[in-house]
This record gives structure tokens, C-alpha cells and sequence, in this order.
């Protein structure tokens, strides 16, 4: 009889297996579960080396499996000035100026998580330079698809008269055809992330898909390598034990291939192929290279990431109808349904997963239509292809996500009726359209698989947050069903829904014998803490290939 390394007793644990929902003790050996069942049934498994962590009568579950994250922009940022929630220029230049007196020797300024109305009217760079005007001043939007710089920032970038971009970006300019301080979209917002002592290569992986360039030197890949790990870390505080990328180049997976062959990546992570729509479409194939280098437990690629729009704050969120309060405007689209269809085509071919950032009605149409369309030129297979975010979704295309068998990745924490979350400006965006707006439990419903996450860094990362949301949320308008999501439903969201995403429901995502021991034992009874204080739950210990990667 094989002797456990660790074994978790005196637990509530909630497996997420159907055939054995709870248990009360399990056993780990090596990277593995070796036994799941009550106190006495680890009986024989203790030896000298055995290290016996008591639950004390708290839930313990499977490892978080966060299903939407951006890591290295996330990692990064835990060291920026953070803005969220604040409101009005008095309390923003506040908080500036006590992050300048801590901080007296940077070159740049770099604060993020501010929203497009905490200012009550447009944000300008003369605003920022009220506050900043001797080094560049770059803030961001908590969405990350809109960045706003001083003058300083613009005039070192070279942009105060703007600069021809890409479609769906743009430089924001006033009827002099100066620079307004507002960049939308990646390639807008680069070019004054350059000047930040990463120079931005934290946003590679989204904002180009490419590579460094030039490449970065053995000592920024140390400091990028250490943001890696300071990520993972946090992570791993909050229960994580994998995480889904949702930006990718090659040099991510060099770096995470590095700490894995040092013995210091503490959590799985999947890295995709990203799409951009400044890429030749031949370029997906690439995906299949990526694939056939990292393929393992702990780091793999399998999938290509797609954004088809943009967000709704900034009208970007491509529509089915105009805006309501726009008519004549029905998003950006940044790839035609053409086009689209034939990068989904090519990586159903290859049997790549596709995950695509939809957010507008039209959007999630075009992307359902393009995963439709691959079906018919290559036969249908078990795809798993994704939706990202579906944040409005015409009722005629609810029933196509079972029949296409396709996965809705959602954030609870985005939904407009979530307790503390501000109606506006979406309510203006939606109009009519609110009661399939953020419409989990409709889509969970009509029998579509549902995987919740956060989004990190356009959320905060932890997924009790998430969790909370997605048990309070409540309808605004008497047209609105009700979107709340029960108990199991949401932890099965955050577990094995994200095992099943990435095609991995057969090693993790539930507590099984014989499955990776990815486990987390948290400091209080789950089915007992009451919904409004989900929040503050935390993690004891976290367990990620039979190694604790936590402990509190």
C-alpha cells in the first residue's frame, strides 16, 4: 500500500463528482489523489513523512481552475497604481500624489483600473497634466481596452497629432486634430505602454501576438520571469491552480517553460495562439506548432484566441442594431464574417479549440455563425470551442450554444445587476436588450456548458468575488429574469466546468482517485457562509501537483 504525503481530514469535502458528491478526508501521493472518503478510510495511509493538515470541519474542494486571466499584464500591475473604484479628480489626484511621494524616482507613472465615468465628464490629458506634468502619465481603463496619457506621454511617444492605426483602434483626436489623451485599443495605447520600464511586454501577448523587438535581454527576461512568479503567487493565495490565458505569444511560453524546468511554475497554465486581425489568416496554423512543442500538465497550448469586437462602454461591441443612444452605430468588428470563417475553419481542421472575445449581440452572432460554419466544412467533433464574456445575446441564438456545443466563459463579476456594480453606462448601451444581457442562468438553462472566471487584471482575480457575484445578482427591471446562480452550480463553474474547457475533465477539475491532487482547503464551511459574505472567504492551503503552492 502506496503511504500518502499529505492527508487533508476532519473536512467537508465537496468533490464535484457526481458519483461520490462529498467525502470527509482524501489522501495525496505524489502528484496524485490516492484515496477519497471518510476519516477512518485513510486508515493505513500515515507514514514518518505523512504531513496530516486538519480541516477543521471547512470545505475543501477541487483547485480553482480560472478560465480567463490575462497573467503577465495581471502580475505586473500588482505593483502599479491601482484606481479602482475611486471616483471624481479630486480623489484620483490624491491618490496619484501619494503614490509620487512613495514611489519619487520613477521616470513614468502607471495606474490602472479607473472607469470611463469616474471623472463625471471626458477624461483629457489636460486633466492628467492638472495632476502629473514633469514625466509621462498613463492611466488605464479597468477594461484594458482604453488607455488616457498626459501631454508628456503623447509627446514622447510621438503621437500628438495621432498616427494611422489598425482598424478598431484609434487615437482620439479634437477638432484641431491634437491629441485628446485618450488611446482605444491596443495599438492606440502601446505606443505610451512602450515608455513604462517593461516597455509594455507584458501586453504583447494581446496587443501584437508577436514577440520582443528587439528581443529582450537575459536580464528582462529575469524581470519578466519574476512577475510570472509574483502572479502565480497571488494566484495561488486565492485557491488557483490553473489558469487559462487569454493573450499568447511564443516568449510567454519560453518564460513559463523556464520556471517549469526550474521547479518554480506553482500553477498549470495554458497559453493560446492569438489571432490578431493584423495577421495574414494563414498565420493560425502557427497554433499547431505551438501545440506540438507544450503539451504537459502544467503548461500547454491548445486553443487560438480571437476578438471579433470590443466592449460596450466605448461602442466597440459589435451589434446587431445600432446603439440606442448611437442608432447609426453597430460596433467595430475587427474581423469580417469572411474572415472569421475561415481562421475558425483552419483551426477546426488542426483540431484547435477556439476561444473568441464577444461581447456585443452581433458579436457572439458572427462568432456562433463562424463555429457553425466549421462544423459544415469538417465535420462536427467534440470542439469545446468558446465564447468569451457574451455579454448581450439575441434570444435566437441562446439554443445554439448545446447545439454547437459551445462553451460560455463568463465573469459573474461584470453582470450589470450585481450588488455595487453601476448600471451605467451599460443600461444606455442595451437598452431593450437588458433582459438577455448578462444572462447566465438563461444560457445554463437551455443546457449550455458555463465557466465562470474574472478576467484579471480588468477584475480583481479572486474568485470569491466572482463567486458572490454570481449568487446576488439581481434583476433591475421587472423584464428581467432572474440570473442568480445556486451554490453547486457556481463552484462547479470554477472547478470542473474549467477542467472540461480545456479538455482536461479526465485528470482535473473534480477529487478523485486517480486525478492531479490540485485541491484547496478553505477557512470556512462553503454551504454555511452566507451569500453576501462569500467574499471574504479565503484559503488555507493550497495544493497544486501534490505540492502546496499556498498556505495561509
Amino acid at each position: 500500500m502506496t503511504a500518502a504525503d499529505l492527508l487533508i481530514t476532519n473536512a467537508r469535502v465537496l468533490t464535484m463528482d457526481p458519483a461520490r458528491p462529498r467525502a470527509g478526508a482524501l489522501a495525496i501521493a505524489g502528484n496524485r489523489i490516492i484515496r477519497i472518503g471518510t476519516d477512518a478510510d485513510m486508515g493505513g495511509l500515515k507514514a514518518k513523512h505523512t504531513r496530516v493538515i486538519d480541516a477543521g470541519g471547512k470545505t475543501v474542494m477541487p483547485g480553482i481552475i480560472e478560465g480567463h486571466v490575462h497573467l503577465f499584464g495581471g502580475a505586473v500591475e500588482l505593483e502599479t497604481l491601482m484606481l479602482n473604484g475611486m471616483s471624481g479628480i479630486d480623489q484620483v489626484a490624491e491618490a496619484v500624489a501619494a503614490y509620487r511621494k512613495a514611489h519619487p524616482h520613477d521616470g513614468v507613472l502607471l495606474a490602472t483600473g479607473i472607469a470611463h465615468e469616474a471623472f463625471g465628464q471626458p477624461i483629457t490629458r489636460q486633466i492628467l497634466d492638472r495632476m502629473v506634468s514633469d514625466i509621462p502619465f498613463i492611466m488605464g481603463c479597468f477594461d484594458h481596452h482604453t488607455m488616457w496619457a498626459n501631454t508628456k506621454a503623447l509627446e514622447a511617444a510621438g503621437i500628438m497629432q495621432g498616427r494611422v492605426l489598425p482598424v478598431g483602434n484609434e487615437i482620439v483626436l479634437d477638432h484641431n486634430g491634437i491629441a485628446t489623451g485618450e488611446l482605444r485599443e491596443p495599438a492606440a495605447y502601446m505606443l505610451v505602454q512602450a515608455l513604462t520600464p517593461t516597455g509594455g511586454r507584458e501586453w504583447l501577448g494581446m496587443t501584437t501576438g508577436e514577440n520582443p523587438t528587439p528581443p529582450a535581454t537575459a536580464a528582462q527576461r529575469e524581470l519578466d520571469m519574476s512577475f510570472f512568479r509574483k502572479g502565480i503567487d497571488h494566484a495561488a493565495s486565492l485557491g488557483i491552480t490553473s489558469m487559462h490565458n487569454m493573450d499568447g505569444n511564443w516568449y510567454q511560453l519560453e518564460l513559463l517553460n523556464t520556471l517549469l524546468e526550474r521547479g518554480e511554475l506553482n500553477a498549470r497554465v495554458e497559453i493560446p495562439f492569438h489571432q490578431k486581425n493584423t495577421f495574414e489568416i494563414a498565420r493560425v496554423e502557427e497554433a499547431a506548432e505551438m501545440r506540438a512543442r507544450y503539451q504537459g500538465d502544467m503548461l500547454h497550448c491548445d486553443r487560438v484566441k480571437v476578438f471579433i469586437d470590443g466592449v460596450l462602454e466605448t461602442y466597440t461591441a459589435l451589434m446587431l442594431e445600432g446603439y440606442p443612444d448611437q442608432p447609426e452605430n453597430m460596433g467595430a468588428p475587427l474581423f469580417t464574417a469572411e474572415e472569421l470563417n475561415e481562421i475558425v475553419r483552419r483551426a477546426d481542421r488542426h483540431g484547435l479549440q477556439v476561444s473568441t472575445h464577444a461581447i456585443g449581440d452581433g458579436g457572439v452572432r458572427r462568432t456562433l455563425d463562424a463555429y457553425e460554419a466549421a462544423q459544415q466544412a469538417n465535420g462536427k467533433r467534440d470542439s469545446r470551442h468558446r465564447i468569451e464574456h457574451i455579454e448581450m445575446i439575441d434570444p435566437a441564438d441562446i439554443p445554439r450554444l448545446k447545439q454547437l456545443g459551445v462553451i460560455a466563459s463568463l465573469q459573474p463579476i461584470a453582470g450589470v445587476g450585481v450588488p455595487g456594480s453601476p448600471h451605467e453606462p451599460i443600461l444606455s448601451r442595451v437598452g431593450d436588450k437588458l433582459p438577455w444581457s448578462y444572462a447566465w442562468q438563461t444560457l445554463r438553462e437551455a443546457g449550455a456548458t458555463i465557466a465562470f472566471s474574472s478576467d484579471w487584471p480588468v477584475a480583481p482575480l479572486s474568485p470569491f468575488l466572482g463567486m458572490q457575484a454570481a449568487l446576488t445578482v439581481v434583476p433591475i427591471r421587472p423584464d428581467c429574469p432572474p440570473q442568480a446562480q445556486s451554490l453547486m452550480d457556481t463552484l462547479h463553474s470554477f472547478t470542473a466546468a474549467g477542467a472540461y474547457m480545456e479538455f482536461r475533465e479526465d485528470r482535473k477539475g473534480t477529487l478523485k482517485e486517480g486525478y492531479l491532487a490540485d485541491v484547496v482547503v478553505l477557512d470556512a464551511d462553503m454551504e454555511a457562509v452566507p451569500k453576501t459574505e462569500v467574499v471574504n472567504v479565503r484559503p488555507q492551503v493550497t495544493i497544486c501537483d501534490g505540492r502546496i503552492s499556498f498556505e495561509a
